[in-house]
Formats: C-alpha cells, structure tokens, sequence
C-alpha cells in the first residue's frame, strides 16, 4: 500500500499540470475550493508537521552551513530577484505584488516532494524547509511589507498573525502528534505526502481557474 502511495506521490508535477489544464479550459471547476485555501495550506504544513520530531532540531546544528546557505537564498536572493522582475517588466500591481510575495515564502512541502523525486538529499531538504518555514513566519510579513509597500499597503502585523494560524499551529501541533502519539500518527504519515500533493493541485487548480481574465490579460 505504501508503495503505491509513493508512487501516486512522485507523480506530483503530472497531477499540478493536469489540475491546471483542467482549470484553464473550465475554470468553475476549481472554484469551489476558494474559500478552502486557507485550511488546505493547514493541512499541508500539519503534514509536514508530522514528519519532524524534536531531533531534527538538533541534526539542524550538525549542518549549519549548508542550512544557513539555503535559508539565506531563500530570504535574500529570490526577493531580491522577485522585485527585480517585478520592476524590470513593470509589472501591473497585482501580478507585481505577486510575484514579491511568492520570492518572499519559503518552498514549503512541495520542495521536499521535488528533492525526492530528484534523489538530491531528502534530509537536508526537510530540516531547510523546516528552518526556512519557521523564519517565513517573521520574514515573509516583514519582507512583503518592505519591498511591495510602495505597490500597495501590506499590514506586516495581520499578515504575520495569520502566518501563526496557517503555519506555525499547524506545524507544531503536528511535531507534538509525532511525539506524544506516534502509534496514531505511524498509520497517517504513509498517506500525509500524497493528501499534500491533492491538496497543493487544488490550491494551484483553483488560482489558476480564479484568475484565468487576469492571466491573459496579463499575456503570460
């Protein structure tokens, strides 16, 4: 059974694009989902959530460098790169505001799902999305907030309350499942990867489907 997960997993990049083309030529089809976002990006990071336990922490200080390095890509160069783009194709607002935002998280699960797939070190993988989503948590609100202010007003402080809400509960309250519970959390674990794929398909099926006038407008 496990194996078949795994293997309805690693197709993750076939189910994104087929969500999407499904969502191009009929866009009502996702569109359902749009007041589910929120929670689906929940049950993503409680996933993740449940793949950590409190040594991962520890391994963090035996790679420091090699972390340091990925979490500093992720909050200073992709940024730096979103905003760039931003103003050197002078971007329309929203899709300007956008884009920033997205330089400014962290790769979160989907990464973990690519490395894998890719056979690059799943575990360095783990603890730098672990370490980045945890540094998302104050520097996605303050980064957003300082490079897209002058596109529109951020609040830094609502946005990073419900960073707490979407990411940070969700995150912990899986670690301490793994901990307090791991008879429980052993039969969920096998199936946690593949209900993040479906749940990131959906997400980005029902953008996509949302927001199908802006994208052609847009000419991308």
């Amino acid at each position: 059974m496990s194996k078949i997960l795994q293997k309805l997993t690693n197709y993750f990049a076939l189910w994104v694009l087929t969500g999407a083309i499904i969502a191009w030529v009929y866009p009502p089809s996702f569109a359902w989902f749009k007041s589910y976002i929120g929670p689906g990006l929940g049950v993503i990071m409680l996933g993740m959530g449940l793949t950590l336990s409190f040594k991962d922490f520890k391994d963090v200080l035996k790679t420091p460098v090699a972390i340091g390095i990925g979490v500093g890509a992720q909050f200073i160069i992709m940024p730096i790169l979103g905003f760039s783009l931003a103003k050197g194709f002078d971007l329309e607002k929203d899709l300007a505001v956008g884009l920033i935002l997205v330089s400014c998280c962290p790769g979160g699960t989907a990464s973990n799902v690519i490395a894998f797939l890719s056979r690059a070190n799943l575990a360095l993988s783990v603890l730098m999305t672990m370490c980045s989503t945890f540094a998302a948590i104050l520097l996605t609100p303050l980064l957003t907030d300082f490079l897209a202010s002058q596109y529109m007003n951020v609040d830094a402080l609502k946005m990073l309350l419900s960073t707490v809400q979407i990411v940070l509960i969700p995150i912990v309250l899986g670690i301490f499942l793994n901990h307090y519970c791991p008879r429980l959390v052993k039969g969920v674990k096998d199936l946690a990867p593949l209900i993040s794929v479906i749940v990131i398909v959906l997400i980005v099926s029902c953008i996509i489907g949302l927001n199908k006038d802006k994208i052609i407008a847009a000419g991308i």
